[in-house]
């Protein structure tokens, strides 16, 4: 099975009041780093269900939304319907694998992603192309963990990143980081788990 039908069989209990806090805590780390206005266009890869679309949408000019589970992006939809949002648009699509015409986005952003990806240095290296000059990425994503986050790891490739594995993929893109701090932690079973957030800048 592969990871879009297995976040299908989720989706619908996907929200909870722990992913919204992380996702407040996202935007409100985004707003404070990056000179957002309302002319960005920003991209989302791994949008989930939304939630952190939703609470940007107001600070900028358009989201493109992508992830591979169409029942995510199904919670989606309505979410975005029920609260009358007319600046996201929502696309089934591997970016990584597909591409995507549209370029000269002003933000990337990603929020727990990067854990499902065989090659996270090359995943920036693509994002990177997709980013005007002078613009950014922004990265959420667990901190090194010992493997006991996810009940089912079948779809986990790393168990988390520290800091100095975030800056090699960055040094091998030629970004530059502006932010780097832990912004969340996720207490599940009895433990904490940080969650980490990285800004990095398109400088040529």
């Amino acid at each position: 099975m592969d990871i879009g039908k297995r976040f299908d069989k989720v989706a619908k209990e996907y929200d909870t009041q722990d992913k919204l806090e992380r996702s407040k805590q996202f935007v409100k780390n985004l707003l404070e780093n990056i000179p957002i206005n309302r002319e960005f266009k920003v991209m989302d890869i791994g949008a989930g269900t939304g939630t952190v679309d939703i609470l940007l949408s107001p600070y900028v000019k358009e989201i493109v939304a992508f992830d591979l589970s169409e029942g995510m992006l199904d919670v989606f939809r309505e979410k975005v319907k029920k609260e009358g949002i007319k600046n996201i648009r929502i696309l089934k699509k591997d970016l990584f694998s597909e591409g995507f015409e549209e370029k000269d986005f002003d933000l990337v952003i990603t929020s727990m992603t990067f854990h499902h990806l065989d090659n996270p240095a090359q995943a920036l290296n693509q994002i990177k192309e997709y980013l005007k000059a002078g613009g950014y990425v922004a990265v959420i994503d667990l901190y090194k963990e010992d493997g006991t986050f996810h009940s089912d790891n079948t779809d986990v490739k790393h168990f988390g990143f520290d800091e100095r594995e975030v800056e090699s993929w960055l040094k091998k893109t030629g970004m530059e980081k502006i932010f780097y701090g832990i912004i969340h932690s996720i207490k599940k079973s009895g433990r904490d788990y940080p969650v980490f957030l990285i800004i990095a800048i398109k400088n040529r």
